[in-house]
């Protein structure tokens, strides 16, 4: 069961583990990659495609199973190098991304197509939104929701205002969207957080998580 991480009004300072990463970081790799790992000295040990399991492992001949999920390629390459240290002498290991997962987030509540979509470059939450068709008439503009992951399946969620965002060229600017990013838009007829946040939790186990406050 996962947890909700904190909650902040979108005029509040927001902490660091919510901001989002510049779309030009390097790749991250993400459960469900497939990756191949080959070795310069040792070719019996190649691997010419492993797959990053759901808890974000690789399994690898001789050693122990290397986290992958959330690491750069060179990154993976320098701990896979690392582990195959104490049986290898110095390693040298090569590791090429062959096949990725699109990295993706979701849209719910009061819009009028409801699902996951494809992340593209520079998306925000209020694209997000118009790419799910829009808001319906019961939608609650001022108080929809952004959820991220943050940590061990946990959620960071922050409320914006979205009336205030489209007419108010001083409201804080738009959140960039991340992979696995949850916008949620309530119905009208919940003005009060608590009733957001219940109804909101009861939608996010069909995504993998689940939400307390």
């Amino acid at each position: 069961m996962a947890s909700l991480v904190c909650f902040t009004s979108a005029q509040q300072p927001v902490p660091e583990a919510s901001v989002s990463h510049p779309v030009n970081d390097t790749y991250r790799i993400r459960s469900g990659d497939k990756l191949s790992v080959k070795f310069l000295y040792h070719p019996e040990l190649n691997e010419p495609s492993v797959v990053v399991r759901p808890d974000g492992f690789i399994t690898l001949s001789i050693i122990d199973e290397v986290m992958a999920k959330g690491l750069t390629v060179a990154e993976l390459k320098a701990s896979v190098e690392k582990a195959y240290s104490e049986s290898l002498l110095k390693p040298v290991v090569s590791i090429n991304l062959i096949e990725y997962v699109a990295p993706r987030n979701y849209v719910g509540g009061q819009v009028t197509k409801p699902g996951r979509y494809e992340l593209r470059e520079g998306h925000t939450l209020m694209q997000g939104i118009i790419l799910a068709g829009g808001f319906t008439r019961e939608a609650n503009r001022k108080m929809v929701l952004h959820a991220r992951p943050v940590g061990e399946s946990k959620l960071k969620i922050t409320a914006f205002n979205a009336m205030q965002m489209l007419s108010d060229s001083q409201a804080t600017q738009e959140v960039l969207l991340e992979d696995g990013d949850y916008v949620f838009v309530p119905d009208s007829k919940l003005s009060k957080m608590s009733r957001v946040i219940e109804t909101f939790r009861e939608l996010i186990p069909s995504f993998g998580f689940g939400v307390r406050y």
